[in-house]
Parts: structure tokens; sequence; C-alpha cells
């Protein structure tokens, strides 16, 4: 079974659908990471990222993911690449990188050939609406722009990070305009997808609002 969910950076996508992976006994795949991942991997290398454009070609890379504990470990061409999936410059590139479609072919097959064998609740950007179409369930978890910058940005905080809320809202405002204009699978409210706004819900509560949706 094969449960989807969108939405745009910061609504809540990977938080929900660990939860509601942990509560349904699937394994939680997040898309995101894998995107991220190849980007610690170009940075490692030295890529040029200032050279990327849509229809670079990119060499095969071998993505490999392994799941402990229900968190995910990410490796390209061997490389650990899941200690700096978070870091801040990795997030400012990764947007770059997801628009290549060479990258996203990969990276794409990948997903669909994981999925033959596991039970997935999967969050991404184009994962009900491009990658998995015929998904069991779709959603689109959707959630203001103050909201999402606010939860950002309380994230940031933890780590001592110095930015500001203001240009964490400039980020997320920029990331939304690169998802939704994208040539190649832009960000859309996937055809059927079920669709829930969590400006003013916990995650427990967007959790369980999907798990009565899927077994109502």
């Amino acid at each position: 079974m094969i449960i989807t969910i969108d939405g745009p950076a910061g609504s809540g996508k990977s938080t929900v659908a660990k939860m509601l992976s942990k509560k349904l006994g699937f394994v939680h795949f997040n898309s995101g990471s894998i995107f991220r991942a190849v980007t610690v991997y170009l940075k490692h290398i030295d890529f040029d990222f200032a050279s990327l454009t849509d229809d670079s070609p990119i060499k095969k890379l071998n993505i490999e993911a392994e799941f402990k504990k229900g968190e995910m470990f990410v490796r390209v061409n061997g490389l650990d690449c899941t200690p700096n999936l978070r870091d801040n410059e990795i997030s400012l590139l990764t947007p770059t990188v997801s628009t290549n479609k060479h990258i996203r072919s990969m990276i794409d097959n990948f997903q669909r050939k994981f999925a033959k064998t596991n039970n997935l609740v999967i969050d991404g950007r184009d994962i009900g609406s491009h990658v998995f179409p015929n998904a069991d369930v779709k959603f689109y978890l959707d959630c203001s722009l103050e909201e999402r910058a606010r939860r950002r940005f309380n994230e940031e905080k933890q780590k001592n990070s110095k930015i500001t809320l203001d240009e964490i809202k400039s980020q997320i405002r920029a990331r939304d305009k690169i998802d939704r204009h994208k040539k190649y699978a832009p960000l859309v409210v996937p055809e059927g997808a079920k669709r829930i706004n969590s400006s003013h819900m916990t995650a427990e509560e967007v959790c369980n609002k999907m798990f009565d949706m899927i077994n109502g």
C-alpha cells in the first residue's frame, strides 16, 4: 500500500508522515531526504552548482536507503550523507538540484523500485502527482507561509543558528516559487488528494485526521 503526502516546504509533511507510518506499521520514506543526500554528495565532490541547469547531464548515482528504528539513512556512491541532510547550506542548494530532470529521473526510479516491496507513507512535493499518481491514498498538506516560517525558525534556533525569522520566510517564499514553477513535476495538489490545512493544527491532530480518513 502506498500513501502519499504532498505539500510545500515547512508544511509538516515529514513530521506527520513519520507519525502516520508508525501508527500504521508502514515504512516512512522521505523523498526530500534523497534529494538532499544527492546535494550533500555533489557538494562533497566540489560540484559546480552554478553550472547546473534543468538539462545538465549527470552521471548515474548509486543511491541506497537503509532504515533503522524508523529512521532513514541515505548513501550516495558510498558516502553516508545523513549527518548533513539538514544543513542550512544544503537546504539552499537542494532546489537547484531538484530541478534537474536527470537527477529527478534517477530518484523517481529508485522510489518506485523501493515501493514494490514495501508498504509506504511517502512525502514530498510531487509524490502523489508525478511519482505515484495511482497511490492508494493521497494527501495534500497545506499551511500558511507565516506558520511554516515560524516552525522552521524554531527548528533552527535549536541549532543555535543566527538566521532570522524574516530570512527564513524569504527562503521559504523563494522555494515555493521554484517548486510551483518547475518545468518538470511542479508542486500541485494531486488529483484525488485529500486536502488538509495544518496552520492551526498540531502534528498529532493532522496524523489522527489522516488515520481516520484512511480507515473511514
